[in-house]
């Protein structure tokens, strides 16, 4: 084992993309597949769409680029807010994009009239996460703008929740997302064909079928991939999907407390021990550059991890049944935080399986 291992098995997140598409289906709801948890791997996107999803969303053009290059042929979804910059690989690239400023509205119809190229975009409305979206006060102020597009479709209203603020879907902010769906529509004088939500915090919404009326398009990748929201899983969902392995490179009897002039730790923190004697510790071959040491969840419980450093993944191993040795490795399940960072090191082989 040269590098640390993320295993990523093919047929659970197969099976739950089944699943959720189908449930999907039955509530008139269009999934979509996110890719960037496994940085756009063109491996996962061919499981999403096999599994039923109608498109592919992504927010990074890199990752949807390499999906189109490996012969993916299927509708996508850019949802990450444009930058100025990547304008014509937008058009280029993908079918449709989320918006949140008059400025990239502006950008986008010039360069469709520019390139006279017709293209659709969904506009975001804030709904209380305060991450992208247009306040439901400066969407009124629009109107002349988004009467003037010519080459530039308003698709659809969508939002997203629980990614920054943490703030939970409910009748009363998807609803909010309706009725912004529905200013919109008078505005540009023509029916929309899309209300979106993302992402996985939605899903138990949609599997209940609470979600508001109107609402027919959810974003969601964490869901497929790991069957749950952080560590709580959806118990019609598969959970086995995925596994984080890395090699023991020491293993010793230690002081539980460091000594000396106490500093801060390679990442600026001020690191707190306490004093429970001498131990056996070991260190793993992964770091926080490989992945998220506090999103992973030994599946031997004997093992407790302490910390990280960019390289080294410290953990004690007094409670454990049978003490490896230097050369065996440890296996981890991921939250989504691991995965994604997994997924993103190039130190970390990735396997689907």
């Amino acid at each position: 084992m040269k590098n640390p291992i993320l295993k990523i098995f093919r047929d659970p997140i197969y099976e739950n993309t089944m699943i959720l598409s189908r449930v999907a289906k039955e509530r008139g709801v269009e999934l979509w597949g996110v890719t960037k948890g496994l940085c756009g791997a063109p491996e996962l996107g061919r499981i999403f769409i096999e599994g039923g999803c109608t498109g592919l969303a992504d927010s990074r053009l890199d990752n949807i680029r390499k999906q189109k290059n490996s012969g993916l042929s299927c509708k996508f979804l850019l949802i990450r807010i444009p930058m100025p910059g990547e304008i014509e690989e937008i058009l280029e690239l993908t079918d449709s994009t989320l918006i949140s400023s008059g400025r990239s509205l502006s950008l986008l119809e010039e360069e469709c009239r520019l390139k006279k190229k017709n293209y659709k975009v969904i506009i975001m409305v804030e709904a209380g996460d305060l991450r992208e979206g247009i306040m439901a006060d400066e969407l009124m102020k629009m109107k002349e703008q988004l009467k003037g597009l010519d080459r530039v479709r308003i698709a659809g209203a969508g939002t997203n929740l629980g990614c920054f603020g943490g703030i939970l879907p409910s009748v009363e902010n998807l609803s909010h997302v309706v009725r912004c769906s529905e200013i919109i529509e008078e505005m540009v004088g023509y029916p929309l064909e899309t209300i979106s939500i993302g992402g996985t915090t939605s899903v138990p919404m949609l599997h209940e079928g609470t979600l508001p009326e109107g609402i027919n398009q959810i974003r969601a990748g964490s869901a497929m991939l790991r069957g749950a929201i952080a560590w709580e899983p959806f118990n019609w969902l598969k959970q086995e999907t995925m596994e984080f392995s890395a090699e023991w490179v020491e293993i010793a009897l230690k002081p539980s407390k460091p000594w000396g002039i106490p500093g801060f730790d390679a990442f600026g923190r001020t690191p707190y021990f306490d004093d429970n004697g001498t131990r056996l510790r070991g260190i793993l071959a992964a770091g926080r550059q490989d992945i998220y040491p506090e999103g992973l969840l030994p599946f031997d419980p004997g093992i407790k991890i302490l910390g990280a450093s960019s390289d080294h993944l410290v953990c004690d191993l007094q409670n454990i049944h049978k003490p490896p040795e230097v050369g065996e490795t440890a296996t981890f399940r991921v939250n989504y935080a691991a995965m994604m960072t997994a997924a993103t090191s190039p130190y970390v082989e990735k396997f689907f399986c």
